[in-house]
């Protein structure tokens, strides 16, 4: 009997060690038997990188194979809850551990260590009574005791450190509790560089626009880590998109879509399920890279999944099938419109194809608002450009969003100025744009892509250099490169600034990181070769 026991232990532990590579590596050990305790370890390296769906269906696995194994209850019932994604299912929650037991306490009898006990009663508290605000400060609290009591433990001590980071608002950022979240996965990640958790935690808790170089080890790490889950290839981005690492920003999530693809296409799911968030990442990566042809490609991929949504309700072919996501994971219709609106946004005012744009009067997004806006001034439909204003400053005092109607209002300030100064009342126009700029500094320095779609500085400059102002030129362009890092934009009028105020060497400098930036650029733009003329400047 002892030898079965032996070598079906020793199975599990290959199906573990399996499982991990690919997944990262943890130690968790719980009272389970070995074939549940495999699962079990499944579930939590794919909860630690946000895998809620597949970590749900380990975690059942677990409990099928050992009824009545508190951790593995315990694991599901937490993946009902993804604190950083505002997204919670409370009934599915409770459901999940009202399956050990009919209440706390006799589910608290079925674990039978002091430390499985503890795990039971937080995660008790994060779907118990009260509103999602109290419950998520009640888990942390008694995560707080958890890692107290157990400082060498690791998973405690990352699962603290997420729960932390879910008791900040959305909307809202709170260094004291970041940068303290930050701290504890950082020591796990320094014992454990294969920890996912450690590494994941990490970039949530420094991307803040102002912290985000601290991740950078995580960052580099955590893809190698886990190169089976499409957000840990995803999560690297949020730092290397702020810093404008633009190469290593493209891989990231190149890697996270083409893994979002296979695993809907493995697993059955439907289309919507992909993950549209890493795509349109890579859109605005694309777009600083100078590859509009390649951002295009994705806008259609977009609309195409809304078409597909759209007749979502026509019959399936025979013998098809669909998994739906336990965790309500999707984009509806109305999201990935909005979604596509700003990448269309996007692309027409880093492009400057205003064409695009042409005799568009219907929008879904003030991002979308603000590029009709702009292109109807180079396309001579001034008429349209004042009604853009005037729908951004109506959003600015009625969207119910604070952070959206500060943006609406800010992109009517740059229209305004863009407006003014093309009608001839340049000293205006440049007001305008200073007092937008001045907002935009006021803001805090945005987490990945900048909001609004065009930095206020980056337009002030572009028309002080048209006004013949090159060194004021020149410090606005540096200003937005403080803010948003290697913007091909700022860097190009930085060289043109330069350049016209006869700072040869800061121009053929600033020409040098845009090529650097371009160099699998559309081969047809005209910006490449202004900077090359700059760049062979000695």
């Amino acid at each position: 009997m002892r030898s079965v026991t032996v070598v079906t232990a020793g199975i599990a532990l290959a199906v573990t060690l399996a499982a991990q590579s690919q997944l990262g590596r943890i130690s968790f050990p719980t009272s389970g038997p070995p074939q549940a305790q495999a699962q079990f370890i499944r579930g939590v390296t794919l909860l630690h990188n946000f895998e809620y769906d597949d970590a749900i269906v380990a975690f059942r696995q677990a409990e099928r194979l050992a009824p009545g194994f508190a951790m593995a209850h315990w694991g599901e019932a937490l993946s009902y809850s993804q604190p950083l994604w505002y997204n919670e299912d409370v009934a599915r929650g409770r459901e999940a551990l009202s399956r050990l037991g009919p209440n706390a306490a006799a589910r608290s009898a079925k674990a039978p260590t002091p430390k499985e006990k503890g795990w039971l009663e937080a995660v008790e508290r994060l779907f118990g009574d009260g509103d999602r605000t109290a419950r998520q400060r009640a888990y942390a609290d008694r995560m707080a005791q958890l890692a107290r009591d157990s400082p060498d433990d690791d998973e405690v001590q990352t699962f603290y450190a997420l729960a932390l980071l879910g008791t900040i608002p959305p909307g809202e950022r709170r260094p004291d509790v970041s940068l303290k979240a930050g701290g504890i996965a950082a020591a796990v990640f320094r014992k454990n560089p294969q920890h996912p958790g450690a590494a994941h935690y990490m970039l949530h808790a420094y991307d803040d626009g102002e912290h985000n170089a601290q991740a950078l080890q995580a960052a580099r790490t955590y893809a190698k880590i886990a190169p089976a889950s499409s957000h840990a290839l995803h999560m690297p981005s949020h730092v290397f998109l702020p810093l404008g690492m633009w190469d290593e920003a493209v891989a990231s999530d190149e890697a996270s879509w083409n893994a979002s693809v296979a695993w809907v296409k493995r697993t059955g799911r439907t289309q919507d399920q992909r993950d549209f968030h890493s795509l349109s990442w890579l859109h605005y990566e694309y777009l600083q890279q100078g590859r509009f042809a390649k951002a295009r490609e994705l806008e259609a991929v977009v609309r195409g999944a809304i078409e597909q949504s759209a007749g979502a309700s026509a019959p399936a072919s025979a013998g098809a099938h669909h998994v739906e996501s336990e965790i309500g994971r999707g984009y509806g219709p109305m999201s990935l419109r909005n979604e596509l609106a700003s990448m269309r946004a996007r692309d027409v005012v880093e492009s400057r194809d205003f064409q695009r744009l042409k005799g568009q009067a219907n929008f879904d997004n003030i991002d979308e608002l603000f590029a009709i806006g702009l292109a109807s001034i180079t396309l001579g439909d001034l008429g349209r450009t004042r009604a853009s204003i005037e729908q951004l400053e109506n959003a600015g005092r009625t969207v119910p969003d604070r952070d959206a109607a500060e943006v609406a209002h800010l992109m009517a300030r740059e229209l305004d100025g863009v407006l003014q100064f093309a009608t001839g009342d340049r000293q205006r126009g440049l007001g305008e744009l200073k007092r937008a700029a001045d907002l935009e500094a006021a803001r805090a320095r945005p987490i990945a892509r900048p909001y609004p779609v065009k930095p206020a500085n980056e337009l002030y400059g572009e028309l002080l250099l048209a006004s013949g102002d090159a060194q004021g030129a020149m410090r606005q362009f540096s200003a937005s490169l403080s803010r948003t890092p290697r913007r091909w934009a700022s860097l190009y009028g930085l060289a043109s600034a330069a350049a016209s105020a006869g700072n040869m060497a800061e121009a053929s400098k600033a020409a040098k990181e845009f090529l650097a930036i371009w160099r699998l650029a559309d081969a047809a733009r005209t910006e490449l070769a202004d900077m090359r003329q700059l760049a062979a400047v000695r």
